[in-house]
């Protein structure tokens, strides 16, 4: 029985080791001490088994006896392997180099070395001899008899106390109060438990004192780790109450709403700014719900639902926007993030509000500026094309017939250009007022936009092509009376086109398009009116996007051609000169003639590239003619504004005439009067020409933008009388005086005239008998390839117009 009980008093330092371990969370101080105590507990087993003669046989308990004492032999290098611990581990970095020196991995591993030879040495009879059976009453144990390698026993002992007074020195110099405290009791208790053990070396004792000691390791450490795990308990509560005080100020001290609320909506945790937002104290918020707070039962209702909805997540939830009511009465917008939270099996939430109310209002601000027109507060473009869709969604599904309009002011860029955007504004806001008064007056259903400028768009619902007419006459009667601004009166129409839903088109694109295709048609027209779209009008313009799409790869495929048109001296009937004329035969579109298709290159800028081949074609066919020895000619090559405004023009030029070889006095280039928009640009860029040798003549005359005083300022060498007024001469005597009238300036101002559309004998005699220099249209030649030219008019000198219209 007494083998039992000291079976059972063995596993007591083992249970208190690992207590420590599980108090201490498995740092490397809990381990080693871990490991002490297991040694302790071999300890006892080497006792207990000395005790087993009733159950085991000598040899049997010798070689337990002799397998244990690795407890009691192990304990002095591990109470150096402390000390090792101690200065790795809570030294200062100064006081670490000072003993690394002498407690370093080397010297534990030495010591463990040493230890283990004294254990392997009691496996020998030198080391243990034996075992001698002692009776003691009726008890009977047995006691070791130590041979001649008995002094590496005592030794060991030594080991141990060395170990003590190093372990004892350092722990002095731990700087942590409570773990020097520990340490240093530490080392007082094994060392008075360890001299304790050590006098079972003495039968007398009868093997009694290793259990005291093990007894005293395992109570006094776990005394001294009871006693330092509270002191760290009551350190972490007193951090923790500070990090809760601190957080409390931190949330209170938070501009943002910091609040949480229990399952069934009462706060529990309130912070400053939001008790104030609400004007009551912290305390009387607490326990409350929004019912008992919000003045808003609406949203009341809202945020509940909400909630509602947070408390079945149980990841963090973000919500866009809140609404609170104010003790003010304000409704505040607030951007919340609420976590649900479980706190002693029931649920709630913790939210962190902040406000967002100066952003909500800019937010709404821009929203409304991103879709109304700043200057009328009409909706713009992005809300028309919104609302038009939503508006046939709804048309589809009611079958009824809709209308689009749209509005364009005739001459309104011209008013804006002259007397400037601050009138042009006014004029614009005066427009709107009439626009908004007639929708509101007579088509409540209707509503208006400024898609920007001076266009606008209407949608009418439940209009038929009737009333849209009906619609629109109304409209163009509000434009009859000016407009009124700033003391003076202005007059303004507008140009209306009009789609009909789903006659024009089932979707917003198409219906855009037509009502826009039918409003340049009525500024084609004449402007100030109305039109519904028909399809010959997208035949149209069908036909003008198909010639833009061809003439963009014209020049690639080599489809341009130029014909020559030859210019006739007057005075000597000799052609003295030829006009080059571009024609364009495709094989979609077949022959286009140059008014339709030279104002498409225009807009496009396709006329730069056009013109720079016109150009080059037209200087290369003339040198090789002058140099195939035919009579020098000049050539005239139209160059349109756009050609003239282009940086690189006098350039391109320049390497024509080097490249082909023509002597520049046998160019003439052929400019508009619409460069008297740029005047001061062109008269520069006209000199510079000028400077290479080239002749200026300014062509069809009279009929564009220039007035006589322009002339002074052009370098220019002729005027060409526009054909308008040469056809019809002989039926119209205004225009035979306006010619004569332009004859008779040029001549003042030194230029030649050139009359084109020359188509009788009649025209050909009145123009030579008025002093005009030179001539040229159907009655003296069509224009003709280069090819008929060069057979036709090269080899002759001399022209004689038979009286025939329309020779050719």
């Amino acid at each position: 029985m007494f083998f039992l009980f000291l079976i059972l008093l063995s596993c007591i330092p083992l249970c208190i080791g690992i207590t420590i371990l599980v108090l201490f969370k498995n740092n490397n101080l809990s381990k080693i001490i871990f490991m002490f105590l297991l040694l302790s507990s071999f300890w006892q087993l080497d006792v207990a088994f000395l005790y087993s003669s009733t159950i085991f046989k000598e040899e049997t308990i010798e070689i337990f006896f002799k397998l244990f004492r690795f407890g009691s032999i192990m304990i002095p290098p591990t109470i150096f392997y402390v000390a090792y611990i101690i200065v790795h581990e809570m030294l200062a970095n100064d006081l670490k180099k000072k003993w690394r020196f002498l407690i370093n991995r080397t010297t534990v591993l030495l010591f463990y070395v040493m230890a283990l030879v004294v254990y392997i040495s009691g496996w020998s009879n030198k080391g243990v001899s034996g075992l001698e059976a002692i009776h003691n009453g009726s008890t009977i144990y047995y006691f070791p008899v130590y041979g001649e390698l008995s002094w590496l026993f005592h030794s060991n002992i030594l080991l141990f106390v060395l170990s003590m007074i190093l372990c004892f020195l350092i722990s002095l110099q731990v700087k942590d109060k409570s773990m020097r405290s520990f340490l240093v009791y530490f080392n007082i208790f094994a060392f008075t438990a360890y001299a304790i053990g050590t006098l079972n070396m003495f039968p007398a004792t009868r093997l009694y004192p290793s259990s005291i000691a093990i007894l005293l390791f395992a109570i006094s450490l776990l005394i001294l780790s009871s006693r330092m795990y509270l002191e760290i308990v009551n350190k972490m509560n007193m951090k923790l109450s500070e990090q809760k005080n601190f957080l409390f100020q931190v949330i209170d001290l938070n501009p943002n709403y910091i609040y949480a609320q229990d399952e069934n909506g009462r706060y529990t945790l309130v912070n400053q700014s939001y008790a104030q937002l609400m004007g009551m104290k912290i305390q009387d918020m607490i326990g409350k719900t929004d019912d008992d707070i919000q003045l808003d039962t609406c949203v009341i209702r809202q945020n509940v639902d909400q909630k509602k909805i947070i408390l079945k997540h149980t990841e963090k939830l973000f919500i866009k926007e809140e609404i609170v009511t104010a003790k003010s009465r304000d409704a505040i917008w607030l951007q919340t993030v609420q976590v649900p939270i479980n706190i002693n099996d029931s649920s709630g939430s913790l939210a962190v509000s902040m406000d967002i109310t100066d952003r909500k209002q800019h937010e709404n601000e821009i929203m409304f500026q991103a879709n109304h027109d700043i200057l009328t507060g009409l909706p713009n473009r992005r809300m028309f094309n919104e609302d038009l869709t939503n508006f046939l969604e709804k048309a589809k599904m009611e079958n009824s017939k809709n209308a689009i309009m749209f509005i364009d002011l005739d001459r309104f860029k011209y008013i804006n250009d002259t007397l400037g955007h601050d009138v042009g504004d006014l004029l614009l806001i005066e427009v709107t007022k009439r626009l908004e008064n007639i929708l509101k007056n007579r088509h409540s259903g209707a509503k208006i936009y400024r898609l920007g400028g001076d266009e606008f768009t209407i949608i009418l619902p439940h209009h038929n092509e009737e009333a849209s007419e009906t619609f629109a006459k109304e409209l163009l009667e509000q434009f009859k009376n000016g407009f009124w601004l700033d003391g003076s009166d202005y007059i303004i129409t507008p140009s209306i086109g009009i789609s009909i839903f789903p006659t024009d088109g089932d979707d917003a694109n198409t219906l855009i398009k037509h009502a826009d295709i039918a409003m340049y048609h009525v500024k084609e027209r004449g402007k100030n009116d109305f039109q519904l779209f028909t399809h010959e009008m997208h035949q149209k313009l069908y036909r003008k996007m198909m010639i833009e799409k061809q003439l963009r790869s014209a020049l690639d495929n080599e489809e341009f051609e130029l014909y020559y048109q030859p210019i006739i001296d007057l005075n000597n009937n000799e052609i003295v000169g030829m006009e080059s004329l571009i024609r364009w035969n495709n094989e979609t579109l077949g022959q286009v003639p140059p008014d339709e298709f030279i104002s498409i290159a225009e807009e496009t800028g396709m006329i730069i590239p056009i013109g720079h081949w016109v150009l080059n074609t037209a200087i290369e066919q003339n040198a090789r003619w002058q140099k195939a020895g035919y009579k020098p000619l000049t050539v005239s090559v139209n160059v349109s504004v756009r050609q003239l405004l282009e940086p690189t023009f006098l350039v391109k030029v320049k390497n024509a005439i080097e490249k082909y070889g023509l002597p520049a006095s046998y160019i003439v280039l052929e400019i508009t009067e619409s460069i008297a928009m740029y005047a001061e640009v062109m008269v520069e860029k006209l000199d510079e020409l000028k400077a290479l040798g080239i002749s200026l003549s300014m062509d069809d005359f009279g009929t564009g933008y220039s007035s006589f005083s322009y002339l002074t300022k052009y370098p220019l060498d002729s005027l060409k009388i526009d054909n308008s007024f040469v056809i019809s001469m002989s039926q119209d005597a205004e225009n035979k005086a306006i010619v004569k009238t332009i004859i008779a300036i040029a001549k003042q101002l030194d230029l030649k005239v050139i009359a084109e559309g020359v188509e009788g004998v009649e025209e050909y005699n009145f123009l030579a008998a008025n002093c005009c220099d030179f001539a040229q249209g159907y009655g003296i030649s069509r224009p003709l390839p280069a090819t008929d030219f060069e057979d036709k008019w090269l080899t002759r000198s001399e022209l004689h117009l038979k009286p025939v219209k329309n020779e050719g």
